[in-house]
């Protein structure tokens, strides 16, 4: 049986769109640059937080500035919650981190 991939609808419709520029990233000696650049307005459109089986709404796609900052994830302080609450947010945000570094690695084959 054939892998189906791991990028289905509107995620594997937009990395197909974006294998011009990889190529002339490739072609022209700058395709990590343009590997970073895919994977920025990938993450804009699909968010790390978006369930997989979900796709953004035209609303949200036809509201993404490119040229914005992404914002930073916030890092729980430990002096304004309750211990077991700051080790569960510290939790969350290392899982939150493990799930880009996989996306991103999964978009690198």
């Amino acid at each position: 049986m054939v892998n189906p991939g791991a990028f289905k609808g509107m995620r594997k419709e937009f990395l197909m769109n974006e294998r011009e520029s990889y190529s002339r990233g490739v072609e022209g000696g700058y395709a990590a640059d343009a590997l970073a650049s895919i994977q920025q307005r990938y993450f804009k459109r699909f968010p790390v937080d978006l369930p997989e089986d979900q796709e953004p709404t035209a609303d949200f796609l036809a509201n993404i500035n490119e040229g914005a900052p992404d914002p930073e994830p916030e890092v729980p302080d430990p002096n304004e919650m309750e211990a077991e609450d700051y080790v569960a947010a510290m939790k969350k945000l290392e899982a939150r981190r493990k799930l880009v570094v996989l996306k991103k690695a999964v978009s690198d084959l």
